[in-house]
């Protein structure tokens, strides 16, 4: 009986494993898109942005070179990013895979910002989205792709918290005591 229940619940917990390594994709171009709509009540289009471009700036390593537009009055800020993914071999022996490339677009209106993260592709020669990670039918999918999508689902989930959190809260009043 121990046995029985031993079984099913790890295959429960690799079925839970599984389900969670996904990426959203978008319906009409069958490529990986995240993005949401946050709610910011009280706040002014001109302070959410002013609070991304602040929490881009301790995100990001290169942030100037990672915005390639901002407009403060259309209330847009678009950035291209990367980061590294890595696998390891059966002595744990850990090995450098590739760049997970990506393209940040955020909106501001009164009380509300939209994140959108767009073209997240793994850079290889040709553009290779990483919604095929998901395909394990695919006739060239390799087992190395869990671990990739473990990777860039962490990255992403990491960011979107911390980027809700910095453009949700309002700045530290600076006490005026001299």
């Amino acid at each position: 009986m121990k046995k029985i229940i031993f079984s099913l619940s790890l295959m429960f917990s690799c079925f839970l494993s599984f389900s969670q390594l996904t990426i959203p994709v978008d319906a009409e171009t069958k490529q990986a898109l995240i993005m949401e709509v946050v709610d910011v009540p009280g706040a002014t289009k001109a302070e959410l942005y002013d609070r991304a471009m602040s929490w881009i700036t301790k995100f990001y390593p290169n942030p100037t070179g990672m915005v390639q537009s901002k407009n403060p009055e259309t209330g847009e800020i678009i950035g291209k990013a990367q980061f590294r993914i890595s696998s390891k071999d059966k002595k744990g022996v850990e090995s450098f895979d590739g760049m997970v490339a990506y393209t940040l677009t955020l909106n501001f209106k009164d009380g509300k910002f939209k994140y959108e993260i767009s073209r997240i592709h793994w850079k290889q020669a040709s553009y290779y989205d990483v919604s095929k990670w998901m395909d394990t039918k695919d006739q060239y999918y390799k087992e190395v792709y869990q671990g990739y999508l473990q990777q860039t689902t962490t990255y992403f989930d990491t960011m979107k918290t911390d980027l809700k959190k910095a453009v949700k809260t309002p700045p530290a009043k600076k006490k005026d005591d001299w």
